[in-house]
């Protein structure tokens, strides 16, 4: 027996709508989304329903699982009344979604099905991943603003397993089965990740994969539901102080650099790191080592000169190494860091990829977040594909990093490009 599981979903109803479809067939699984940028939730119910059934070439028995009572209970008993009377309500009114109800009537005729309601949001796995699904078919139109479908389970090609960590090291970063929702779209679905100290990764995907929750929710900004299997532990830590986090993680992000205060002098963006703030204020006092310790930092990173120089007067890639100086003047073991490059001339890219592999040589673990190869240094050997809130592939760079991969990841053909350890995507 064939297992069909779906769901819909509208912002604003109506409004941009996704779907989702899970097909369980002898023990294989194939997942299915789309949506549409202007349409309602019943329809988008209706429509998870007949792309489900669309998917069979042949008469097939299925079981159908839906959150909608509108549809179980129209599919089973209300339509045979519409029918009789030539689809209308019992009101003489035109039946609502006329034209997909005539559709699935007449697809679900060509197969023998059973029709299952299940109560949605409430723990049920199966409906939360259709769930999941549905709205990302959802920010998909919204984002393309047409109509878009797509099976979301091709393979992106053989994972290969990650470079083996140590058995000593331990974990800086582990992530398990977290939810995590912006606002009330859901990024993340039992979303699991794990970064052990001395392993240097870099997280790639497109626009929208979730690469920015992912940092917001390392520097608490955002936290996942709170669900029996969810674990989020920082250096060992289930829980843990952001303070304390805040002195073994350096953070640098497009977020702090665009919120970064532009009257701020280049030492006190330095002295802001160790209150963690914008910019520095009366009340905090800072001690002749920590003065000193940022006059350190300013000279190895070359911008001692520009202490006195407004953040605002500063160009991107110096204000981007007085942020970098502003993450280290802790000497945190990991640096987590957000398309460091971004806005950067090629002389300023260089320069700054030459400092960021001086503090790869120094011992600190370094998680990259881009989707520009060009920023992922040759020490970086373990690459971490990100699309739609999912890993599709986590595994060793060379072997992760292709031509095809990337044509799946970004959805435009792409030639990659090796040189002495850095790579490059170009057109094709």
């Amino acid at each position: 027996m064939i297992e069909i599981y779906t769901d819909g979903a509208c912002s604003g109803n109506p409004g941009p709508g996704g779907w989702g479809v899970l097909l369980r067939i002898d023990g294989e699984e194939t997942e299915l989304c789309g949506g549409e940028p202007a349409t309602t939730n019943n329809r988008m119910e209706l429509l998870a329903v007949i792309e489900a059934l669309q998917w069979f070439t042949h008469p097939v028995k299925a079981r159908v699982y839906t959150d909608s009572q509108y549809v179980q209970k129209g599919i089973s008993e209300w339509i045979h009344s519409w029918k009789r009377r030539g689809w209308k309500t019992a009101g003489k009114e035109p039946v609502k979604n006329e034209d997909l109800w005539r559709r699935l009537d007449a697809l679900a005729s060509g197969h023998t099905i059973e029709w299952h309601w299940v109560r949605g949001h409430n723990g049920h796995v199966d409906n939360e991943r259709v769930d999941a699904l549905a709205r990302a078919g959802l920010e998909q139109s919204r984002r393309a603003g047409k109509p878009v479908t797509r099976p979301v389970a091709t393979p992106v090609s053989p994972p290969a397993k990650a470079p083996p960590v140590t058995v000593t090291s331990r974990p800086v970063l582990d992530i398990e089965h977290a939810t995590v929702y912006r606002g009330d779209t859901r990024v993340f679905s039992d979303f699991s990740f794990a970064l052990h100290e001395g392993e240097h990764a870099a997280i790639v995907g497109p626009n929208g994969a979730g690469k920015s929750t992912l940092l917001k929710l390392l520097s608490g900004e955002v936290h996942p539901l709170a669900l029996d299997d969810t674990k989020v532990n920082l250096f060992g830590q289930e829980r843990w102080s952001v303070w304390d986090v805040r002195k073994q993680l350096g953070i640098v992000s497009h977020d702090l650099q665009r919120d970064y205060l532009i009257c701020a002098e280049g030492v006190n963006v330095i002295l802001s790191g160790f209150y963690a703030s914008n910019d520095t204020y009366d009340h905090q006092t800072f001690s002749q080592e920590q003065v000193a310790r940022a006059q350190e930092v300013m000279r190895e990173l070359r911008i001692d000169r520009l202490a006195g120089r407004t953040f605002g007067h500063l160009s991107t890639g110096e204000q981007r190494r007085f942020l970098l100086g502003r993450a280290l003047v802790h000497d945190p073991s990991v640096l987590v860091l957000d398309e460091p490059t971004s806005g950067l001339d090629l002389k300023a890219c260089f320069q700054y990829l030459d400092l960021l592999r001086a503090q790869i040589r120094k011992g600190k673990t370094i998680l990259l977040v881009t989707h520009h190869l060009h920023e992922i240094p040759p020490e970086i050997e373990r690459v971490i594909l990100l699309k739609d809130g999912e890993i599709v592939a986590d595994g060793a760079k060379a072997n992760l990093l292709t031509d095809l991969n990337l044509r799946r990841l970004f959805d435009q053909p792409v030639t990659l490009v090796r040189a002495n350890g850095w790579y490059q995507a170009v057109p094709g």
